[in-house]
């Protein structure tokens, strides 16, 4: 089996951030961390099968993975990398910019 490399854009790692600091303020430092460890976990299967994300619908160079109710990674394949564009929330509109 192929292993991909994931690599995290500065704007992705930004977004990860902010989602993280929300949730440690308004529900506590565990559930920041569960969060975190979810996000890595879905790295390593985009690792393993990094073509289970839908192609976006605005970009087909972009590929979108639902990560949870709130959050989606929005993600790109060159070659044998994995470049995470974005961690957005799925409950603003993002008129499918990324």
């Amino acid at each position: 089996m192929i292993f991909y490399e994931v690599r995290v854009t500065q704007k992705a790692d930004l977004d990860e951030q902010s989602v993280y600091k929300y949730i440690s303020e308004k529900f506590g430092e565990i559930y920041a961390e569960k969060f975190r460890a979810k996000l890595i976990k879905t790295f390593q299967t985009l690792a393993k099968y990094p073509f289970i994300g839908r192609v976006a619908k605005n970009d087909k160079s972009l590929r979108v993975l639902i990560i949870n109710k709130r959050n989606k990674l929005v993600y790109k394949i060159i070659e044998s990398e994995i470049v995470i564009v974005r961690l957005m929330d799925m409950r603003t509109k993002s008129s499918g910019k990324y």
